[in-house]
């Protein structure tokens, strides 16, 4: 696959899991917390065909190489073609810094290409899409 197939798969794949973000979200609306949403939103992954991981333990990388020591995600999401996408879930009237943080370690830790960040806020629903590159060990945002 070439560099621009992955990328608009990547931006499909993306684009599927922010909407079943927004469904699990116009389910509960807002007020209730994180695990709720991960509940609604497992459901509707697993609705649009997605292989989804629920706080599953995964290896993380050391030096390239899978550890004998786990790490637990909110939700993976599985993809032949791509790969894993970890998603990390929060419940709060904004995202900060910290929470991208934990994100970009995660991707880091498992060398997983990429992840989103979403936040199920008491004013709709806020995703961000970040990638990793496992050559430069550096994570940028996907727009």
């Amino acid at each position: 696959m070439t560099q621009i197939e992955f990328e608009r798969k990547r931006a499909i794949m993306c684009e599927k899991i922010t909407g079943c973000a927004f469904a699990a979200y116009n389910y509960w609306h807002a007020g209730v917390d994180e695990l709720v949403y991960e509940a609604g939103l497992c459901c509707e992954l697993e609705d649009a065909g997605y292989f989804v991981h629920r706080q599953e333990d995964f290896p993380i990388y050391y030096k390239g190489r899978p550890s004998k020591v786990n790490r637990r995600f909110d939700l993976v999401v599985t993809d032949r073609e791509l790969g894993n996408v970890i998603l990390e879930l929060k419940a709060l009237d904004t995202v900060g810094e910290e929470h991208r943080k934990q994100l970009w370690s995660y991707l880091r830790l498992t060398n997983c290409p990429f992840g989103i960040l979403i936040n199920f806020s008491p004013n709709g629903v806020y995703s961000e899409r970040w990638g990793y590159d496992s050559n430069t060990q550096k994570c940028f945002r996907i727009r």
